[in-house]
């Protein structure tokens, strides 16, 4: 089951944008064969839109299935949290985004504009400012929201939208494409079965840090070359980095 995945630019779109959206689509274009590698495909947009989209530090994308929310993909642990505050409070951007099907933003969760008063409340300790949420809407179609965060307050406020919203229709037009067949239903387990294989993923980015003195960024991209380096899956490699296969820091460098 192969689908080719376009969403254009604005035919107005500048030289810089034109840029920024050659790079990512080198990141995350291609073709699905299966809903085996959406959950690797969509760990690829996460990290792609964080690289490339000014203003962002964390993104994570959130699938509805019957309702009812996943994370799919995310940059680090606290995106994960974040996400999970969300979901337990069945209150947000990005679940406002994917059932109301529009873009969702704050400038600055340390004042309420009275939207989600118990999710501010709740992360505004942790740091974390500023979220803008895209709906993942391919035809008639709404099967998440992508969402991105940022430290500083009003982080979006002079971002390029349109590219965020690129990456959003490319995630739900994988998403819709390798699930036409299996359904939704199928989806959210494959999903579930993702994110526990993360664990050794946070694990092996764990010793990077220390064997490398590097940010949890840069760990993941170490670890995402060196995988695309020996055509070796990324959750195999973390495998084999935990269990001491990798020995040290020999062949595990970041993207050039």
């Amino acid at each position: 089951m192969a689908e080719t995945l376009t969403h254009p630019l604005p035919d107005d779109a500048d030289t810089d944008l034109k840029a920024a959206w050659e790079a990512m689509s080198a990141d995350i274009g291609g073709v699905l064969e299966s809903l085996e590698e959406l959950s690797d495909y969509l760990e690829r947009v996460v990290h792609s839109v964080r690289r490339h989209v000014s203003g962002c530090d964390e993104v994570g994308i959130t699938v509805l299935s019957a309702d009812r929310p996943h994370t799919a993909a995310y940059s680090t642990v606290q995106t994960l949290e974040i996400d999970a505050v969300q979901y337990a409070l069945d209150e947000g951007p990005c679940l406002d985004a994917a059932r109301k099907r529009e873009e969702q933003g704050v400038g600055d969760l340390c004042h309420d504009d009275g939207r989600w008063p118990a999710f501010a409340q709740a992360v505004r300790e942790d740091g974390m400012r500023s979220l803008y949420a895209v709906p993942l809407v391919s035809g008639d179609k709404c099967v998440g929201a992508l969402n991105l965060y940022g430290w500083e307050r009003n982080a979006f406020d002079n971002f390029e939208a349109s590219l965020v919203r690129v990456a959003a229709g490319r995630c739900a037009d994988a998403v819709l494409a390798v699930t036409q067949y299996d359904g939704m239903r199928r989806l959210a387990g494959q999903l579930e079965q993702a994110m526990a294989s993360r664990a050794a993923i946070e694990q092996a980015k764990g010793v990077i840090m220390a064997l490398r003195g590097v940010g949890e960024h840069d760990a993941f991209e170490i670890l995402r070359k060196t995988s695309q380096d020996r055509n070796v899956k990324v959750r195999l490699l973390a495998e084999q980095v935990v269990k001491g296969v990798v020995h040290g820091s020999d062949g595990l460098r970041p993207q050039d």
